[in-house]
């Protein structure tokens, strides 16, 4: 007999197996701890510079390339990203 036809014919067993999944779930949820605002770690920087009046170029050459520099002596660093535009 497959599993089906026994859940058919046995229903009040297949009702009551499933109210208890339910309930069980139910307690199980509530149990578990929870925080409103966990500590959770974004191993990311984001940095703007804003410089109003200069071409993306002379951006990149004043203020990326020299900020890069800097932050690529930080421990852990994997991977930086720069963008200059108007």
């Amino acid at each position: 007999m497959d599993i089906v036809r026994l859940a058919i014919h046995n229903a009040r067993l297949t009702i009551s197996a499933l109210l208890f999944l339910l309930v069980a779930g139910w307690v199980a949820y509530q149990s578990t701890p929870k925080e409103a605002e966990p500590d959770v770690p974004i191993p990311m920087m984001y940095i703007s510079l804003i410089y109003q009046g200069i071409s993306p170029e002379d951006s990149e050459r004043l203020l990326l390339r020299p900020m890069e520099s800097k932050l690529k002596n930080l421990k852990g660093l994997k991977e930086m990203r720069s963008a200059a535009f108007q």
